[in-house]
């Protein structure tokens, strides 16, 4: 298997954060700069999700795989996203033209601390086209779920996050039977919050900013910074 050696430009193959928003023609719309997703932090206990771009110039038939290093090392489960809705597909996944597909993965609690390949891999042309992706995981554990799982809901992290920062209740709105991206960014918010418990609140207030500010509506990404600096403890 070889990277594809095409200008990040032309790559029919890309990684996204699940806070970006990407378009059914695997267009970022926001943020301008989206961030780069090459190495990952991974905390353990958790889901973490991303977004693939399957993107090729024409109409051949593909295949989508996502490979590890050491085997196993994560568990992955992929979806094709369909608006708003996840179905879920059984790797490898395939198609034609460009399609979005949202990437989950949980890491163990009991996984050890290291660099692990996580890299989505696409046949097409009969050739590979690799996106060099390699996951960190973190020391930071996730406190396990209360019984019956995380809270269900909709509601975006920086409000999950606010009420846990400000005290201020948060409205979860109801979410479908079925996975979206909204729910499941929201379940990733659950875990951010209970992990949050272990930190300074004053230091993730400082993270987090002011009880008042309204996120950026033109940079869905912001939350990151909250996540990163929970993520990184100890």
């Amino acid at each position: 298997m070889v990277l594809w050696s095409t200008p990040v430009w032309a790559q029919p193959l890309l990684v996204y954060s699940e806070f970006a928003r990407v378009d059914a023609q695997g267009k970022v719309t926001a943020p301008a700069e989206p961030r780069e997703i090459l190495s990952p932090a991974l905390a353990r206990n958790a889901w973490q999700s991303f977004q693939i771009v399957v993107e090729p110039a024409d109409a051949a038939p593909w295949q989508l795989f996502v490979a590890q290093n050491p085997e196993n090392a994560v568990q992955v489960t992929l979806y094709r996203e369909v608006g708003d809705r996840l179905e879920k597909v059984v790797q490898p996944a395939s198609g034609t033209g460009t399609q979005v597909f949202w990437m989950d993965i949980y890491t163990a609690k009991t996984a050890p601390v290291e660099r692990i390949k996580v890299e989505p891999q696409l046949h097409i042309h009969n050739d590979w086209v690799i996106y060099p992706m390699e996951g960190r995981v973190m020391d930071a554990v996730v406190p396990d779920p209360p019984p019956g799982g995380w809270p269900v809901g909709v509601a975006a992290p920086g409000e999950v996050m606010r009420g846990f920062v400000c005290g201020t209740a948060v409205a979860a709105g109801t979410a479908p039977k079925e996975p979206t991206q909204t729910s499941l960014r929201f379940r990733n918010a659950q875990q951010d919050r209970a992990l949050a418990a272990q930190a300074v609140k004053a230091e993730l207030q400082t993270r987090f900013g002011a009880c008042d500010a309204q996120a950026p509506a033109d940079n869905p990404e912001w939350y990151h910074r909250v996540r990163d600096f929970l993520f990184r403890l100890p």
